[in-house]
């Protein structure tokens, strides 16, 4: 299944070190996708395939609105330290966050009021009531109730606190408590302080300090819990490097879905920060958490070190490329393939559905038209092939049949399957004074971004164009053609999402006329053939696009000719949708063709039927048309060039 290639790449980088090696560094692995692409799933998928052998957490930041400030990186990482404490089969020791946790207390402990021995004395009741106490739980919450009612501690991490204390310092000794008192006078924000007085200074420090200390002491926790609880694995069934079969230690992982959500980004890079911090303090003593996060959205932070997926290859610059994740492994992202610095960050692109992967959860033959159907309609988007998935399921749809993701019933004036999809990838969630409306009306313009050069006035023009565009690659709805010859700075519009914006305009005839009208008489359009003929076909002027490439046939090589057929019979269309392919491609021939104009060559009109069929098939929401592929082969072969 599809969500075996994250995992894949999760065990690839699951190597620490050998027994008695160095730890090696370790990157923030980002699963990237647009909505729909199943980030969330590959996730759950790493968390059940680690099991109880690797040790993880998963940890999801709420869809809130993007203005809210979302969990704290304190709270978030209270959250963490209980998932990684709990009980690992394998493994008879548990992880302690006795460091983290000493702190937290400190931290969320009002003293402010208090004379610095009265706080110091406080700190130090609060502390020694838990250890070596087999009745931790009872002295936990006779602690913390009073801090949450009181307002001193939030909801969250008090119940944090009160799950996790019993479990990091129940019958622990005072050796470990000493220790962990110990660790807090000695990082540099103590500035020399004894353990009590660090602790004082911590519960009067700012967010900012708080959060450096934490995250340090978090860190710290796991590198000692790591070496203390780790199994050297040997026969492991994991994908390490490790041709030699030497005994190795396997890094913790840690899961953060949706990292573009409030309060993602920011744990990630308090995290890297404390990080970039030890290291230069300790080089080379680096912590054996692999951080595997999915985004939504392209963080421009990324971009120092990565290019862009929306950019072409042939853009200049230091950037590496974002990898695909069957691509993706440790080696990838340590080596230095180019003069950008290696980056913290390891964005990487999730795989699409292959066919066999659709096949299979349509369950039917990859060779069956409804399989064809689905993987080019939905472009291998997870949550589109569901959607198919219910709409083929028991249903007989004839060759060319173009009804097969309209509404049931189209007669009802609700019924109006396409806005209510695109609703479901939410594309004006950060587009606070754009709404679906205005993004549909702009669907001539954005379905094809390689119609817009860099420099058209166009952008400034039309009304929400640039800001919609800018959207749409930030929410990783482009990404770079792949065709010889594109516009360097503009990916293509995902074709699922494409697709639907333009069967949402098409619903309206004459708001889809008037934008392609608007868009063929925009100057830059005119001043391009290729754009030009891209817009005559989508307003229907089939006899307009065959003059042009007739009269462009033997005007360079044969396969450059057919490549911008290709292309321009992309071309969407507002024809009916209960007319099948065969049917309106005889209408439109019997129009186009039988009412020859005046000097029109038979080569003429096989080039008007050739664009008739290629266009009319190339509908990635119709079914399959045997007959008009057909008409399409035998046209190409009647076009091809006498051999010199």
């Amino acid at each position: 299944m599809w969500v075996g290639q994250p995992y894949l790449l999760t065990q690839r980088l699951l190597w620490n070190r050998a027994l008695g090696g160095q730890p090696r560094p370790q990157p923030v692995v980002v699963l990237l996708g647009p909505v729909g692409s199943g980030k969330s799933e590959a996730l759950k998928s790493i968390s059940r395939a680690c099991g109880a052998e690797v040790v993880h957490a998963l940890v999801d930041f709420p869809q809130n609105d993007p203005a809210a400030a979302g969990p704290t990186t304190v709270e978030t990482l209270a959250r963490v330290a209980f998932e990684l404490s709990r009980g690992w089969k394998p493994r008879p020791r548990r992880a302690r966050f006795t460091r983290f946790t000493l702190g937290l207390i400190a931290a969320r402990t009002s003293l402010d009021e208090q004379s610095r021995d009265a706080a110091k004395k406080a700190l130090s009741i609060l502390i020694e009531k838990g250890t070596h106490n087999p009745r931790a739980d009872r002295v936990i919450d006779e602690l913390v109730d009073p801090a949450r009612s009181a307002g001193v501690l939030p909801a969250l991490p008090a119940e944090i606190i009160k799950k996790s204390l019993p479990l990091v310092i129940r019958f622990l000794g005072g050796g470990h408590v000493r220790k962990a008192k110990r660790w807090h006078a000695d990082i540099p924000q103590a500035e020399g302080a004894t353990p009590l007085d660090a602790l004082v200074a911590l519960s009067r420090a700012n967010l900012t300090t708080i959060t450096e200390w934490l995250t340090a002491a978090f860190l710290a926790d796991v590198r000692e819990s790591h070496l203390r609880i780790a199994k050297p694995d040997r026969f492991s069934r994991c994908s390490c490097p490790n041709p030699d079969q030497a005994r190795h230690w396997h890094n913790w992982v840690l899961l953060l879905d949706n990292i573009d959500h409030p309060g993602g980004a920011r744990f990630v890079g308090d995290l890297i920060a404390a990080r970039d911090r030890h290291l230069w303090q300790h080089p080379g003593e680096h912590d054996p958490l692999l951080v595997v996060a999915t985004s939504g959205r392209w963080d421009p932070h990324w971009g120092t070190g990565w290019r862009a997926p929306w950019r072409s290859p042939l853009d200049a610059g230091p950037a590496r490329p974002v990898p695909r994740c069957h691509e993706a492994s440790y080696e990838h992202w340590a080596g230095q393939e180019s003069e950008a610095p290696r980056s913290p960050y390891y964005p990487v692109l999730l795989d699409p559905l292959t066919i066999d992967e659709i096949a299979h959860i349509l369950k039917i033959s990859t060779d069956t038209p409804e399989c064809i159907l689905a993987h080019r309609a939905t472009g291998g988007l997870p949550a589109a092939v569901g959607l198919l998935k219910g709409l083929l399921r028991d249903q007989q749809f004839k060759s060319g049949a173009r009804d097969v993701l309209a509404p049931a019933d189209p007669d009802r004036t609700d019924a109006d399957p396409w806005r209510k999809r695109l609703a479901e990838l939410r594309l004006g969630w950060h587009l606070t004074d754009v709404g679906i409306e205005e993004i549909i009306a702009a669907a001539p313009f954005i379905t094809a971004p390689w119609l817009i050069p860099p420099a058209a006035a166009i952008l400034i023009s039309r009304p929400h164009v640039g800001l919609i565009l800018t959207e749409l690659r930030t929410a990783l709805w482009t990404t770079a053609p792949q065709q010889e010859g594109a516009t360097p700075n503009y990916g293509e519009l995902h074709p699922w999402l494409a697709r639907t914006l333009m069967s949402a305009l098409a619903r309206n005839g004459t708001c889809y006329s008037e934008q392609f009208e608007a868009l063929l008489n925009e100057p830059d359009t005119l001043s391009d053939p290729t754009r030009t003929a891209y817009c005559q076909l989508a307003l229907g002027q089939i006899g307009e696009v065959a003059n042009a490439f007739e009269a462009s046939l033997n005007q360079g090589p044969h396969q450059e000719w057919i490549d911008r057929l290709e292309l321009v019979t992309r071309a969407p269309d507002a024809l009916p949708l209960d007319l099948n392919c065969g049917e309106l491609y005889e209408n439109l021939v019997t129009v186009g063709v039988g009412n020859t104009p005046a000097g029109r060559s038979p080569a003429g009109n096989t080039i008007a039927q050739l664009i008739t069929a290629r266009w009319l098939v190339a509908n990635p929401f119709a079914m399959p048309d045997p007959k008009l592929s057909d008409v399409i082969k035998k046209a190409y072969d009647k076009l091809r060039p006498p051999l010199s």
